[in-house]
């Protein structure tokens, strides 16, 4: 009997919280500099795409979904695969710059993926100056975490400019679908998941109070649940979709977190915390009570090739509510390791709860409660997400890739998402948002900027040596026919003195 291929808990999410307003696909922005590559264009760069992604048998798998959401899909072979419904070209109107180009991304992420079809989309754009183009690549996160895309960049893209195709890890290569089930087989299974239903949800509440009451028990002083206060952006969101996205230098980071002993994901949850804080005094709307995040956090070891998804989700403070950087830091930097060392001990986040469900009934919980609700329920206004990338500048069909800015999921009562992925000498951050519920949306890039100026002029009053540091400037695209427009650091009115698959 051929084996099937069903999803696994950990997508349930993705596959039944899909609506009209909610998008379950994540998206890259690739910046490519082909000024050095003669003859590279749409034709060439389809070519190269084609030959890599025929070694990676992932993509041209489909959904085989279960009648009513009763049970999770079956990934099975797509017999009329072609890739003619995958790469597409678009061009960036003038002037070509970063805004222009946001808005592009923004129009393309707003599309929802072809169910019937391999859930994936590569758009080769053009319009951009000086021999630089982009890509914008669409997976659906049933597909594979952060973490997965990261090793699916790695497959797709070389070290040097002329390099001969990398080996396919086995364990991408030698991967397989199954067949579509028999009727009488799905419904069999689906029968079989939903008897035990009852009982997986039972065990899961009864651990997760057994644990609750452990932590009442312990000497931490840690009692019950943080409250969670609503911004101005846990709202209802709508069909749009925003982006805007910016790089700060990796060794500048790395530069904070070794001089006040934490880790780069507290750096990056501080950044994001004062960013925040900085926009919402700009618009009067900043809560008394700290902003949350839900923090994925990778469940991969160092051995795990394949792509997919290992992530649990942990809850943490962005100390939004203290205005001095260096507490805020510590605060983060303190509760973080907590709720890490917890969830990898197998505590329970809200995430394992809603796995134990099938897509139908998470789907009717989204489409049912009200939105306002929702983000409480999670006890988080937004999701930040850290991913890890490489070190090495990577090439794609010869031309360099000078920057890759993530653009990820939004739910129901948060309007804003922010992801940042390391690559080469940068941290590049992508945040996603409801432009209807976070207006001027570029106030947030420049924050970040402001934030790690900050934490730099501290460790420089502390006694920090070396060469003094180069201004922070926001990553840009050059307009067609100019030259580059750099981003300013501007200060947000109101401004006080202030491993998905996730980074430990």
């Amino acid at each position: 009997m051929a084996q099937l291929r069903q999803l696994t808990p950990r997508e349930v999410l993705f596959v039944g919280g899909e609506n009209s307003r909610v998008y379950q696909h994540t998206a890259g922005l690739t910046l490519l500099d082909a000024s050095m590559t003669p003859g590279f264009c749409y034709e060439f760069f389809r070519q190269h795409l084609e030959q890599r992604l025929s070694s990676i048998p992932h993509f041209r798998w489909k959904l085989h979904e279960v009648a009513l959401g009763l049970d999770l899909p079956y990934w099975v072979e797509d017999e009329n695969f072609s890739f003619d419904h995958h790469i597409r070209r678009i061009a960036v109107p003038a002037p070509g710059d970063e805004k222009a180009l946001a808005e592009v991304v923004s129009y393309l992420y707003c599309r929802h993926l072809d169910r019937n079809r391999p859930l994936w989309e590569t758009w080769f754009i053009e319009g951009l100056a000086d021999g630089q183009y982009a890509l914008v690549q669409k997976l659906h996160h049933c597909m594979m975490d952060g973490e997965g895309a990261s090793k699916l960049s790695a497959a797709m893209c070389d070290l040097e400019p002329d390099a001969a195709p990398r080996e396919v890890p086995p364990a991408i290569a030698e991967a397989r679908p199954g067949p579509v089930p028999e009727p009488w087989r799905e419904n069999l299974n689906t029968a079989l998941h939903l008897s035990r239903l009852p009982m997986n949800i039972g065990r899961e509440l009864a651990d997760a109070l057994r644990k609750g009451a452990s932590s009442l028990l312990r000497s931490d002083k840690r009692v019950g649940k943080p409250a969670t206060p609503m911004a101005v952006f846990n709202g209802n969101i709508g069909r749009s979709r925003g982006f805007v996205f910016g790089s700060l230098r990796l060794a500048e980071v790395k530069a904070i977190k070794n001089h006040f002993g934490v880790t780069l994901n507290d750096v990056v949850l501080a950044l994001v915390g004062g960013a925040l804080r900085t926009y919402l005094l700009s618009r009067d709307a900043l809560p008394a009570q700290s902003l949350r995040t839900s923090m994925p956090v990778s469940m991969r070891t160092d051995e795990d090739e394949e792509f997919s998804n290992r992530v649990t989700d942990v809850n943490v403070t962005l100390a939004t509510h203290l205005a001095d950087p260096v507490q805020r830091l510590r605060a983060i930097a303190g509760e973080s390791a907590s709720v890490k060392q917890e969830a990898r001990a197998g505590g329970k986040g809200l995430m394992d709860i809603v796995q134990i469900m099938p897509p139908g009934l998470v789907s009717v919980m989204l489409n049912f409660m009200p939105v306002e609700q929702i983000a409480k329920a999670m006890g988080i206004n937004l999701v930040v997400s850290n991913v890890r990338g490489v070190s090495q500048p990577m090439y794609i069909g010869g031309a360099r890739m000078t920057a890759m800015y993530p653009m990820s999921i939004i739910f129901p009562g948060s309007g804003i998402n922010v992801t940042c992925i390391s690559y080469a000498d940068n941290f590049h951050f992508g945040i996603t948002i409801d432009p209807e519920l976070v207006p001027n949306p570029w106030l947030l890039i420049d924050a970040l900027h402001d934030g790690l100026k900050d934490y730099l002029s501290l460790t420089q009053k502390k006694g920090t040596t070396g060469r003094k540091k180069a201004p922070v400037r926001r990553a840009t695209v050059k307009p067609a026919g100019g030259r580059a427009r750099r981003g300013s650091a501007r200060r947000s009115a109101g401004r006080p003195g202030d491993r998905t698959s996730t980074r430990s």
